[in-house]
């Protein structure tokens, strides 16, 4: 596919950084306000400050992978959730018929390899999509809400979404050309903006946007910024690499791959410490990212925090 890099110029590059900072808003409890807090500005980023609009907001949460398959053609396949937990799959595995009754077993269930029931259902898929909201917006406007919540969106291998793959695309699986995408993406050099491009799953999103702003409904993302998936470009780039890679500092590696041996000795620190499926930026990385805020790294203090200071002051003005 023939990409015209461009039309990339800076109005897309504007829209992209919105696009971007349409993340992780943290909306906190109204009842313990202050009056310090309430001659905040709508454009103060801290973690304290409440947008005006969410006072008033009645939310609607969206999990898209579980909301609506709208799009049969995208559903996803075994190939889509490499690098996600249960990392291996049957080849009879496929999509869970929408209605299934949650306990029965699929005919491939028991074939995951995991520990009970509950981790091997973390393999079923649905195949909803961004399709499936467009679908349902009548539905939602009809409920009085005025702002919705994404759970995550960027491409990823899991069901939830959390251990991404890549940060500056919606999922593959959640628009109408996951193939096509994967193709787009692969042309880009993930740490050079200026080679990025929109998938047919990004337009989308922001025809989504769209679509929810014409109905007076606001839209918020949800991103974890403390860690990113096993299958992150950054990652894959220091799991080939070594100690020679450029993204080498972004984690915390405990042990280097020893290519002299048949095992693979790549360990590196997981969220809450030893989880392989999402591996946490390091603390010098944060400090790189967040200059001037509190530098007491913990897993269980950094996410708050990063998501925190990652919300825009852009966007607070312009919701």
């Amino acid at each position: 596919m023939k990409i015209k890099d461009k039309r990339l110029k800076i109005k897309d590059l504007r829209l992209r950084v919105i696009f971007l900072s349409l993340l992780a808003l943290v909306i906190l409890s109204v009842g313990c306000d202050s009056p310090a807090r309430k001659e905040r500005t709508r454009t103060d980023p801290s973690i304290t400050h409440v947008p005006e609009w969410s006072r008033r907001a009645i939310w609607y949460q969206i999990f898209v992978e579980r909301f609506r398959n709208g799009d049969k053609t995208n559903d996803p396949a075994i190939v889509d959730m490499k690098g996600g937990y249960p990392d291996d799959y049957p080849d009879n595995w496929e999509i869970t018929p929408w209605g299934h009754d949650w306990y029965s077993h699929e005919p491939w269930l028991d074939e995951i390899k995991a520990d009970n029931f509950y981790s091997k259902i973390q393999a079923r898929r649905y195949g909803g999509d961004l399709q499936g909201v467009l679908d349902e917006m009548d539905y939602i406007q009809l409920l009085g809400v005025n702002a919705v919540y994404f759970n995550p969106l960027n491409d990823s291998p899991s069901l939830h979404k959390y251990d991404a793959r890549n940060y500056t695309h919606i999922d593959r699986n959640f628009g109408p050309d996951p193939e096509g995408d994967v193709a787009l993406i692969k042309q880009e050099t993930p740490d050079d903006p200026t080679t990025w491009v929109w998938t047919t799953a990004d337009r989308l999103f922001l025809k989504v946007i769209k679509e929810f702003h014409r109905r007076n409904i606001k839209v918020i993302m949800d991103y974890s910024w403390n860690h990113t998936g096993k299958d992150f470009w950054a990652l894959n780039d220091v799991r080939k690499n070594g100690r020679n890679s450029k993204f080498a500092d972004w984690y915390n590696i405990l042990e280097y791959d020893n290519p002299d041996t048949p095992e693979d000795e790549f360990k590196y620190e997981g969220w809450g410490g030893s989880n392989p499926y999402m591996p946490v930026l390091s603390e010098d990385k944060y400090k790189e990212l967040f200059p001037g805020q509190d530098t007491d790294y913990t897993p269980e203090n950094s996410l708050l925090k990063v998501k925190a200071e990652a919300v825009s002051a852009v966007v607070l003005k312009r919701q």
